[in-house]
């Protein structure tokens, strides 16, 4: 072979797997696994990580045997909507029936309890601010402030009550997936004026929830 012939076949050779290289596309960066130890009764890594301003909010009452025993019991609506401006600081709006007994069997005889209505006999509706304190890594203390209206029907009857609504309550994550709540909730001065027809104005509830 030439010289000059063999000079280009090196070039060639020496110059291909350069090409190849600059031919591939660039990989993807390389995640590096999160080696951190973790259990069971870790708290959220990120709890802060989330996007704010935030939603959340539902039926409170919403119990899963309604669909099971449809026709036969009910569960009467305490809903929440709100609106998380920051992990310590939120606005909330709410409402519940004054005549609020949870799950219960149907009563065939009262034809305002057969109808299912929201409100019938009365409601109360409530518009607050709600500020978070942690309290260590897996418990938080809470507070609320807020006005409330109540409205209670009994026949011809109507009693009215605005006054001010206040709230306590601690959340204990005892997984990643289950919380452990308790509160204690006061709307107004309704629980005095309408008696026993406001179980739902002024209670202390306990609460576990457990998500999938």
């Amino acid at each position: 072979m030439k010289p000059p012939a063999f000079l280009l076949a090196a070039a060639v050779a020496i110059g291909a797997p350069a090409q190849a290289q600059l031919a591939e596309p660039a990989s993807a960066p390389v995640e590096l696994a999160d080696t951190r130890p973790r259990s069971v009764f870790s708290a959220p890594r990120d709890p802060d990580g989330q996007a704010y301003p935030r939603g959340y909010g539902g039926n409170l009452n919403a119990n899963p045997n309604d669909r099971l025993f449809g026709g036969l019991f009910k569960t009467d609506p305490r809903l929440l909507m709100g609106v998380a401006v920051t992990p310590a600081l939120a606005f909330e709006a709410g409402y519940v029936n004054l005549l609020d007994q949870g799950f219960r069997p149907v009563n065939e005889r009262d034809p305002e309890d057969t109808t299912g209505a929201i409100g019938l006999r009365g409601f109360n509706l409530h518009a607050g601010v709600k500020v978070t304190q942690p309290l260590g890594e897996r418990l938080s203390a809470y507070g609320k402030l807020g006005v409330a209206h109540s409205q209670n029907r009994r026949g011809v009857r109507k009693g009215v009550d605005t006054g001010l609504y206040t709230g306590v309550g601690a959340q204990y994550r005892i997984s990643e997936r289950v919380m452990f709540d308790g509160s204690f909730e006061n709307h107004g001065h309704a629980a005095e004026r309408f008696e026993n027809a406001t179980n739902s104005s002024s209670r202390v509830r306990a609460n576990l929830n457990i998500g999938f």
